[in-house]
């Protein structure tokens, strides 16, 4: 039960993210009106016409505010200013702790289960960035998962998980601001 509250308190932050063709992506909210989300689920040429799935069932407008291609980085805006900011963990990650990816592909949050399989940096990304640090997770990232969370069994946040970084093997998280 304790997994399943995870989820359900990582709802109140998570967003959809419909900022190209084909799936949605995830976001998650930084702010009550900005929203951190994988750079490679924005399409630019769909700046214009980005919608934002709400927790709460609605769904309306976002606006670009900045992207880094090189660390898979973007951050949206919505007008509404009501989103829940996720809580960050108060420790570390570890090798070894359960973490779970919770995303919103859809109108409900939905998760994969997985472990800490190390923490790495700094590393080159494959557009030339440099990630000070990263987590590894060997959850499984279904599709739509990208720019969501990696969350502790508590439900705080211990990264953005994003399938855009690619360095082989486990999935990739850029570490939440401390």
């Amino acid at each position: 039960d304790q997994l399943a509250d995870a989820v359900q308190a990582a709802g109140a932050w998570i967003v959809r993210v419909q900022a190209r063709r084909g799936p949605p992506a995830s976001g998650i909210a930084l702010a009550a009106d900005l929203i951190v989300t994988a750079d490679h689920v924005v399409d630019p040429s769909r700046e214009d016409a980005i919608r934002i799935g709400l927790p709460d069932g609605s769904e309306v407008g976002g606006t670009l505010v900045g992207r880094d291609p090189a660390t898979d980085l973007a951050v949206l805006r919505v007008a509404s200013g009501a989103l829940t900011p996720a809580p960050g963990a108060t420790a570390d990650p570890r090798a070894g702790a359960l973490a779970l990816v919770v995303g919103r592909p859809g109108a409900q949050p939905s998760a994969s289960l997985g472990l800490v399989t190390g923490l790495g940096g700094p590393a080159r990304t494959r557009r030339g960035g440099i990630l000070e640090r990263f987590l590894q997770v060997d959850a499984v990232m279904y599709p739509g998962f990208s720019g969501g969370a990696v969350v502790d069994a508590s439900g705080n946040v211990l990264g953005m998980i994003t399938s855009g970084l690619g360095f082989g093997g486990p999935a990739v998280a850029i570490p939440w601001p401390e």
